[in-house]
């Protein structure tokens, strides 16, 4: 599928990795201070997320945007663009909309939603006019490992840490955990199956299983909490933290993370960082104690709007 609404302009779907690439460039143009894309994680998630469609838009051969669809929710698509900031407001935006929502409507998704930087006034304005509404936002905290002392912390009596890198063979245990923890973020929409948790939460190559904590009860190593880690390079980005409910407020999640915040200034990070669902009052409150600042240029809000 191909569409030719500027002149010069080509949106297609991402079929090799030069186009993998190209979807590279554009978000580095786009956003030099955040750490790109991996290719290996772009390819994992087109192999492993049904449905999910990659757009790139080259003008004269130069990539110039790109963006996803991704019919998984129910009642709207998953979706996101961006324009590199030297070629905006010439309908590149619009083209790569238009693509994305024809797509979305094959799959009988009737709206779309998505995230921008809520500094970025001029994408916010974009979609508004276009009939977008907020639904939700993410607000985004970062530490600075340089700045703390990140000793491995002692865990609560009876329960144990270990990492996924050790006990490998505990990793289906998690599902029900982590499907639990995720219907209870404010703005997910429901428990994920079981492959949509692997390929986010295990599979993806950038979750090192060494920087994947478990946390066992008892005597007989009942799973009751993980968290997992990003590895980006020179930052790590921190994944779904979460305790089955029936363990919660015992300080299971606290040395979780503060056991990943001791792992990560041992392996050389130079910071952590993560967002939370402005509406998850308790993993917002646990960051602020633990030493987290907000880093306003990494947060986002979530629109929701028409796929036509």
């Amino acid at each position: 599928m191909h569409a030719r609404a500027v002149h010069g302009l080509v949106v297609a779907r991402v079929e090799d990795d030069r186009d993998l690439e190209a979807m590279i460039a554009v978000r580095i143009a786009a956003d030099p201070e955040s750490p790109p894309p991996r290719i290996e994680n772009l390819r994992h998630n087109l192999a492993a997320q049904k449905g999910l469609v990659y757009f790139v838009a080259r003008r004269a051969e130069t990539p110039v945007a790109c963006g996803f669809v991704h019919p998984d929710a129910p009642g709207y698509a998953e979706a996101h663009l961006v324009v590199v900031p030297a070629e905006r407001r010439r309908g590149i935006g619009n083209a790569l909309l238009a693509q994305i929502g024809t797509a979305a409507r094959a799959f009988e998704r009737l709206e779309l939603e998505g995230e921008v930087r809520e500094d970025d006034e001029a994408s916010r304005t974009f979609f508004e006019r276009r009939g977008y509404r907020v639904v939700g936002g993410e607000k985004a905290v970062a530490l600075d490992l340089a700045q703390v002392e990140a000793a491995f912390p002692a865990p609560p009596r009876g329960i144990t840490i270990v990492s996924r890198a050790e006990r490998p063979e505990l990793t289906d245990q998690l599902y029900e955990i982590g499907s639990e923890g995720a219907a209870d973020i404010p703005g997910v929409s429901g428990r994920p199956t079981y492959e949509q948790w692997r390929a986010t939460d295990v599979d993806r190559p950038t979750r090192k299983p060494e920087f994947f904590f478990i946390a066992l009860a008892g005597d007989d190593e009942q799973p009751v909490g993980y968290a997992v880690l990003d590895d980006y390079g020179r930052d790590a980005y921190h994944g779904l933290t979460v305790v089955t409910r029936s363990w919660r407020r015992r300080g299971i999640a606290t040395v979780l993370k503060r056991t990943q915040l001791a792992a990560a200034k041992a392996a050389g990070f130079r910071r952590l960082v993560t967002s939370s669902e402005e509406r998850n009052a308790p993993m917002r409150s646990l960051n602020e104690k633990l030493g987290y600042r907000p880093e306003p240029s990494l947060s986002t809000v979530v629109l929701r709007g028409p796929a036509a």
